[in-house]
């Protein structure tokens, strides 16, 4: 097991070689704790310590289920949410993964200290979780953004899928009207890009942004008389990418990457996989 200073110590070396910091920066370092049933008190405090000594940003998986709710109400005697306030990590720098299980409370709290949640429905109903009061954290003007999660509980993890998940998860936890696509649309935009502090720079088309854009194929039989072009990309099958952009550069071109093969990579994931299964 990893001492609490080595890695303290190794994440700090990490955002000092890799961090870039800059406006159109391509790699940022976040500290981030896995969750806090597996990490102790320490870590945790000491890694928030750490973020703000080197103006970086704080990430772990909050609140996902309610074993973890019970964990910490018996271990800690505090909610998942009092228990990572009191060790200092609520704040704007702050994002979280899942939030499924948020009291009121809580769902004030994250807005009112501007922590950010990353919604990854999927994943959560893969691991049959439950579903995150999200239209309750839009509401109450928190931060809100879309994730995946990782590959072993969300084995798709194409983030466009999860535009169609936000929006069907919200209304069976809320009701029909809890999530029109546009606010699905939104999250995966500018929610998530508010999550990680970069609105000025990407999550919406405005001079002065980094040039990232997604083109949709909307053209195929299975859009054909989706009269609004939003909820036949929210609602209906996910498109084919026509053309993505990164900074005005090509990426995907004709559903293809076009700088990479795709091929030899996931070759060299299939032997990365066999050898982690030994």
């Amino acid at each position: 097991m990893e001492t609490t200073a080595d890695a303290l110590a190794a994440s700090a070396e990490a955002v000092t070689r890799y961090h870039d910091a800059s406006f159109d920066a391509m790699t940022r370092v976040a500290i981030a704790p896995c969750s806090p049933f597996s990490v102790t008190a320490d870590l945790l405090r000491e890694a928030a310590v750490l973020a703000r000594d080197l103006d970086v940003r704080l990430h772990t998986h909050g609140a996902e289920t309610v074993e973890e709710e019970a964990f910490c109400r018996s271990r800690f005697g505090m909610s998942p949410t009092d228990y990572l306030e009191s060790l200092g990590w609520l704040g704007p720098d702050v994002w979280m993964a899942h939030c499924v299980h948020l009291s009121d409370d809580d769902v004030a709290r994250f807005a009112a200290t501007g922590t950010g949640v990353a919604h990854c429905p999927s994943s959560n109903a893969r691991l049959a979780a439950g579903i995150a009061p999200v239209r309750a954290l839009i509401d109450a003007g928190a931060p809100v953004g879309l994730g995946v999660d990782g590959a072993a509980s969300n084995e798709h993890g194409r983030l466009g899928s999860e535009i169609r998940q936000a929006a069907l998860m919200a209304r069976l936890r809320d009701g029909a009207g809890a999530m029109p696509v546009r606010d699905a649309l939104r999250l995966a935009t500018m929610g998530g890009a508010r999550v990680l502090g970069r609105e000025a720079e990407i999550g919406s088309l405005e001079a002065g942004k980094l040039a990232d854009i997604a083109l949709w194929e909307l053209g195929e039989v299975e859009h054909a008389g989706i009269a609004d072009p939003v909820a036949a990309l929210g609602l209906g099958s996910l498109p084919r990418v026509r053309r993505l952009l990164v900074q005005g550069r090509d990426v995907v071109v004709d559903g293809e990457l076009a700088r990479a093969d795709a091929r030899e990579i996931a070759g060299r994931v299939e032997v990365a996989a066999a050898a982690l299964r030994g």
